[in-house]
């Protein structure tokens, strides 16, 4: 009896290792803007007005939504960063209006 409880035990221990988080459990939303930098594939990459740019995996957001983005565009990305890999996917991409001086 005690062979398949230290086997069930084991496997338990192994699979927990490696068994990746639940989806979303460790995702944290957010919503940033900035100007784009360059659009390729399903990657974009985003200066934030604060000064770091970001990478964004565009997979969730339809196509039409950034096929058409130019250089400099700005644009406000919502998306969430995973804490598993630090990425930001995004869940959708709007234009936003130029920031005018006062």
């Amino acid at each position: 009896m005690a062979k398949p409880v230290l086997a069930v035990a084991l496997m338990v221990s192994i699979l927990s290792m490696g068994a990746p988080a639940p989806a979303g459990a460790q995702d944290r939303a957010v919503r940033f803007d900035g100007r784009v930098q360059w659009v390729a594939g399903q990657r974009m990459v985003v200066q934030l007005d604060t000064g770091p740019s970001v990478s964004v995996e565009l997979a969730r957001v339809p196509q039409d939504e950034y096929a058409a983005l130019t250089w400099g565009e700005r644009v406000v990305i919502s998306g969430v960063i995973t804490d598993t890999d630090s990425r930001v996917i995004a869940t959708s991409i709007e234009r936003a209006a130029a920031a005018q001086a006062p």
